[in-house]
């Protein structure tokens, strides 16, 4: 079972928290992308939910992006559905128009830094895990509609660092530039934060916040299709797959990938 659904009761009605389970460092994979994708519809369409929490119970990982051994075991001809997987995601949760909250508890690179960004609130454990958008480190073109949700959150002078060097940042660093909305000292701490959170936005009149939620993304929902033609444009280039499949290689093998 990739994730557990847990229901819980706040002041406003029921919500669900999802812990990413997926394996020992919650990588993703085209189909347990999709299997998140369609949780997150089905708590979008139930009446009875009010809201969501994504965290993981992993000590280490919240989620470790592209799963390295899926994507060195797919044939090249469906790699592309593979790692074009996390856009159709990202697009999957921008258009949950419900409260979502993120719970970082551990290292958010790549795909995981692209599920937290995707979400209303973001809270981090202040502990040794790191947040950052890899995509360019492994050869992946970032993708357009990632950059426009990253320069909705981050501030403008670090755009450069996020998208075009790959950057990565502990929590405090993250808060610092946007990235992260708060975070907190233990597991403990950062479950009250999203609680208490998820608690205040349950008792918002729903018809109201979802209208406006829908509204203030509504520029990135427009262009949502026009991104993922794009993005599957810059991954046919010439040398994109075949810099990742050599930083996949490089990642399992533990050296340094020779990427052209």
């Amino acid at each position: 079972m990739n994730y557990k659904r847990e229901e819980i009761t706040l002041s406003g009605g029921n919500a669900e928290i999802i812990h990413l389970q997926m394996n020992d460092q919650n990588s993703l994979t085209g189909s347990n992308m999709k299997e998140l994708g369609k949780i997150l519809s089905e708590i979008n369409k139930d009446n009875s939910k009010k809201g969501a929490i994504l965290t993981s119970d992993n000590e280490k990982f919240f989620c470790n992006g592209l799963d390295a051994d899926n994507l060195l075991s797919v044939s090249k001809q469906y790699l592309l559905d593979e790692v074009g997987g996390i856009v159709i995601l990202f697009g999957e949760i921008i258009k949950f128009d419900k409260p979502l909250v993120a719970e970082v508890t551990g290292h958010a690179m790549g795909g995981g830094a692209v599920i937290t960004v995707a979400c209303d609130y973001k809270y981090m454990l202040d502990g040794k895990g790191r947040i950052g958008f890899t995509e360019v480190n492994v050869g992946l073109p970032l993708p357009g509609s990632f950059i426009d949700r990253i320069k909705m959150c981050v501030s403008g002078r670090y755009w450069s660092e996020v998208c075009l060097e790959g950057k990565t940042f502990k929590g405090a660093e993250a808060k610092s530039i946007g990235l992260i909305d708060e975070i907190a000292p233990s597991k403990e701490e950062l479950r009250k934060i999203a609680l208490k959170k998820l608690d205040s936005l349950t008792k918002i009149p729903m018809t109201a916040y979802r209208s406006t939620k829908n509204m203030l993304n509504s520029g990135l929902i427009d262009k949502l299709e026009l991104y993922q033609r794009e993005t599957i444009k810059a991954f046919e280039q010439p040398g994109v797959i075949d810099n990742l499949l050599e930083a996949m290689s490089a990642l399992k093998e533990k050296r340094r990938p020779n990427l052209k």
